[in-house]
């Protein structure tokens, strides 16, 4: 496994009081780089509760050239030494033209991205020329898509989803498997892969909740377009007997397993704060709304969902999906990142913003 480095530096001024506009002197000494402003944004879309601005603190570190350029999924975690490792599905290494075009259509199907601050360091297999994913099932014609990761003191665990393509077609994928994935949470090497599930019906893993007793480990039952929640707990080395919810009480058998809530998307989060439990969710079939709901338990019921924000890029071809929560970010507003695609390949071609993260700030989201 090689590891690339590529250094991103940049000053990001960012004041964010009710997204309102503020001025910010600089000593003359002091060397500016010049950005665009924070958007921020308050339309009628979204909960009038709600501050929206662009972080473009994020968007602009990963707005790139080299190593990661481009990807979806979006997991992040905050690692033992303070550092922060994201996870991404399909990515694009390098193939960045000066004019933000892509000269070839290469991805590999997944890759980590170390952020050190303003360092980002992009971790995959074979080479910046011939590059290939950084994790690969043991399984030939196989590939893995990563879940969500969560880490003790001397281990990260990283759930992957195994997937194959019998036909070649675009949407003919089927899930094989759920691995996981038992790295060095310094140097990032895996030295166990553990098969947790084959064939499997709920995507446990898709999203991880810590708590003070438990690690909840929820994941997504579909049924047509309809995607339903499920959960599993178990202790924070995640080896403890695996118990599933099945609507009153918590049972060791996966088959009474029930369902929680419905309509998430695929890739969603749920995480607490102040005693309060939130579920993050975008539109299940490529809609442009994310919601939060709350609950007071990790088993829900889930309620009082708003509306927190709405994708401007969603128009023609141009879809976004799978918004994600990232609390361990900030405290003062909540960190959401989304993913923006085309159902038109050469629209990544001609344009690499139109295949990347993007990143909002939220700020009254408590409330």
């Amino acid at each position: 496994m090689k590891k690339h480095a590529d250094l991103y530096i940049s000053l990001v001024i960012c004041i964010f009081i009710g997204c309102q506009e503020s001025t910010v002197f600089i000593p003359e000494e002091e060397p500016i780089v010049v950005i665009d402003p924070m958007l921020c944004e308050q339309i009628s879309c979204w909960n009038d509760d709600f501050y929206v601005c662009r972080n473009e603190y994020l968007n602009n570190l990963f707005t790139r050239t080299e190593g990661f350029t481009g990807g979806d999924a979006t997991y992040s975690t905050k690692l033992p030494n303070g550092k922060q490792l994201w996870l991404f599905g399909d990515s694009f290494i390098d193939q960045v033209s000066e004019n933000r075009t892509r000269p070839s259509f290469r991805l590999i199907n997944n890759c980590l991205v170390l952020q050190d601050r303003d360092d980002l360091t992009t971790y995959y297999g074979g080479t910046s020329i011939t590059p290939t994913a950084f994790a690969i099932p043991p399984e030939s014609n196989r590939w893995y898509w990563p879940g969500d990761a969560t880490s003790t003191n001397d281990t990260l665990y990283v759930f992957m989803q195994g997937f194959g393509n019998d036909t070649g077609g675009m949407w003919d994928f089927y899930r094989t498997s759920i691995d996981l994935l038992k790295m060095n949470p310094e140097t990032l090497d895996i030295y166990k892969n553990e098969r947790i599930f084959e064939s499997p019906e709920i995507t446990f893993g898709s999203a991880i909740l810590e708590d003070t007793n438990y690690t909840y480990l929820y994941g997504v039952r579909a049924d047509g377009t309809d995607k339903h929640v499920h959960v599993v707990r178990t202790d924070a080395t995640l080896n403890e007997t695996w118990e599933y919810y099945n609507g009153t009480n918590w049972t060791t058998n996966i088959n009474e397993s029930t369902s929680l809530f419905n309509n998430v998307s695929e890739q969603f989060s749920i995480f607490k704060d102040n005693g309060i439990y939130y579920l993050l969710t975008q539109h299940h079939i490529f809609g442009s709304e994310i919601k939060i709901y709350k609950s007071n338990t990790p088993t829900g019921p889930w309620s009082d969902g708003k509306v927190i924000y709405c994708t401007p890029e969603t128009v023609g071809d141009i879809f976004t999906y799978n918004a994600f929560a990232h609390p361990e970010i900030q405290q003062d507003s909540l960190v959401i990142s989304y993913n923006i695609n085309s159902f038109d390949y050469t629209d990544l071609l001609e344009d690499a913003n139109n295949y990347r993260p993007y990143f909002i700030k939220v700020g009254n989201w408590r409330d």
